[in-house]
């Protein structure tokens, strides 16, 4: 029981690290609207957020094609 403990505690340390990436965006690349933490793609100069899941795919697909705005 109590190592079911300590990796259910670690699972949520885990989870908590891997969560805390900044985006680099607050608008949506693709329709410019506001973003949704769920929809992100990690890119090398860092995590970008989009405001619907078909705009995740559409930025994925092309990513040359729309200009990532970096927060201000």
């Amino acid at each position: 029981m109590k190592t079911l403990i300590a990796i259910l505690a670690l699972s949520f340390v885990i989870t908590g690290t891997a969560s805390a990436v900044e985006p680099i965006n607050d608008k949506c690349p693709v329709c410019d609207k506001t973003v949704r933490l769920i929809f992100h793609v990690n890119t090398p100069k860092g995590r970008v957020v989009f405001a619907r899941a078909d705009c995740m795919d559409k930025f994925a697909k092309t990513p040359g094609k729309y200009t990532v705005k970096p927060k201000p």
